[in-house]
């Protein structure tokens, strides 16, 4: 159930209305925004993999489809905190097929090539519903409207890694993408709109890599990387309902890019005992923003995820791995990172000011991963905690700052070889149920169990 930590004069929590705070701000809260969606999914995958280790051949294909993808939620005018009326539905099921093959030639001179491709298809439709009871999906009372849309990624990729010497190898990589959107439709209230005719884009994606042997135990390297990052299909086909603040498809919305830089060390303390660290920078390009359109009155007339700002995110990574015996070993991961973030103004928008090197309050300052592991002949068992800091972000439409709560977690899994080639597997996120706020609050202690079967 929704919780408010705003408190009025005599104890009671505050859903709703305007607020002063302890320096004499005030704040407005509205019921809505403590509501959250009522989801399911069901999808069936299926996957087979081919590995042939004496050529360095590997190929693998899988479709997933879902049999019922979607969420409900309470409208914007809602003012009762445990509201059980009318609500919206949006159903909106997809369906990914893939294909990839990889093929290695090792010790050609100095050289190990390795050669590649992929492809990748991806289709979505949406429906949306009137429902007579948010928290039920059967209430339908009538289909306002549906959008869909198609995209496909086709990916050639090859890479060399050149011995040049005894101390020095280079890793010199090159990825050619071709991204396609297919025709998208968005129909509303019995208006049919064609919002996309499809788009296509090539892009090359360059990686150089250097690897200096030191000495026996340590080793230096330095690389660059570009990457081309297409956004996600609701982001550019999907219309959000009055329940989501009527966010209307974007079919223009180019893929974002980055260039990476990094340069770090890697040492063997002992023979059981292993450190690295690295120095990273990510500039990002086209970074994808969720933006709110007013009229001239000032009132919000839609959303819609725009290309919009430049991201610099730099940080330091620290790794430390270390086995105590056959069976045992433990390892830590630490992360200090911030992100920064310029862009300019767009009139009629809540992105109506230029900034530039701005603090990105999104970017988590501390990552944290360490964990304990026990194998033998047929049991892998896997302690993890992890650890992220908090972090702020503005509310869209008035700039006030909300935090996601920092969290620790503990995780767990197990996988037992029944047979040679049967494996059981089982696993607990959040073994310690903690709870905590990330957007919304968290669903807690969940498990996971399957059976994996090698042919």
């Amino acid at each position: 159930n929704p919780f408010s930590y705003v408190k009025d004069a005599a104890g009671n929590p505050v859903y709703n209305g305007t607020v002063t705070t302890q320096n004499g701000n005030k704040i407005t809260i509205k019921t809505k925004d403590f509501f959250g969606y009522d989801n399911i999914d069901i999808r069936n995958i299926h996957s087979l993999t081919y590995n042939d280790e004496k050529n360095n051949l590997t190929a693998s294909m899988s479709y997933a489809k879902d049999q019922i993808s979607g969420f409900s939620s309470a409208p914007d005018g809602v003012t009762d905190i445990n509201w059980t009326g009318a609500g919206d539905l949006s159903d909106h099921p997809g369906e990914l097929y893939s294909l990839n093959i990889e093929k290695a030639w090792e010790n050609v001179g100095n050289h190990t090539i390795l050669v590649g491709g992929n492809y990748k298809q991806e289709e979505m439709i949406q429906h949306r519903f009137n429902l007579s009871k948010w928290h039920d999906h059967d209430s339908k009372l009538n289909e306002y409207a549906t959008d869909s849309g198609k995209v496909k990624n086709t990916a050639l990729f090859v890479q060399d890694e050149y011995k040049m010497n005894d101390k020095v190898t280079m890793y010199a990589g090159l990825r050619y993408d071709n991204y396609k959107k297919g025709d998208g439709h968005f129909w509303k209230d019995g208006a049919y709109d064609t919002t996309s005719k499809g788009e296509s884009y090539n892009e090359l994606s360059p990686k150089l890599a250097f690897d200096f042997k030191a000495d026996e135990n340590t080793n230096y390297y330095v690389s660059y990387g570009h990457s081309f990052n297409p956004a996600p299909m609701f982001e550019i086909y999907r219309y959000g309902g009055s329940g989501m603040g009527a966010v209307i498809p974007n079919p223009a919305l180019d893929p974002e890019t980055s260039d990476t830089f990094e340069v770090g060390m890697k040492q063997k303390l002992s023979d059981n005992t292993k450190f690295g660290i690295n120095l990273y920078r990510i500039e990002t390009k086209d970074k994808i923003a969720y933006t709110y359109f007013y009229n001239a009155a000032g009132v919000c007339t839609h959303k819609q995820y725009i290309n919009y700002n430049e991201e610099k995110r730099r940080g330091v990574e620290f790794e430390l791995n270390h086995k105590f015996d056959s069976n045992w070993s433990a390892y830590l991961n630490y992360a200090w990172q911030t992100g920064k973030t310029s862009g300019a103004v767009i009139p009629g928008t809540n992105k109506n000011q230029a900034y530039s090197g701005v603090a990105d309050y999104t970017v988590p300052k501390h990552l944290l991963h360490s964990g304990i592991e026990y194998r033998n002949d047929k049991l892998n068992v896997l302690l993890d905690c992890q650890y992220v800091s908090e972090r702020m972000s503005p509310d869209s439409a008035t700039g006030e700052y909300g935090a996601e709560d920092a969290f620790f977690i503990v995780n767990t899994g197990l996988n037992y070889k029944l047979a040679k080639d049967v494996t059981l597997q089982f696993g607990i996120t959040n073994l310690l149920d903690k709870e905590f706020y990330c957007k919304e609050a968290t669903a807690g202690r969940t498990y996971n169990v399957g059976l994996r079967y090698s042919f």
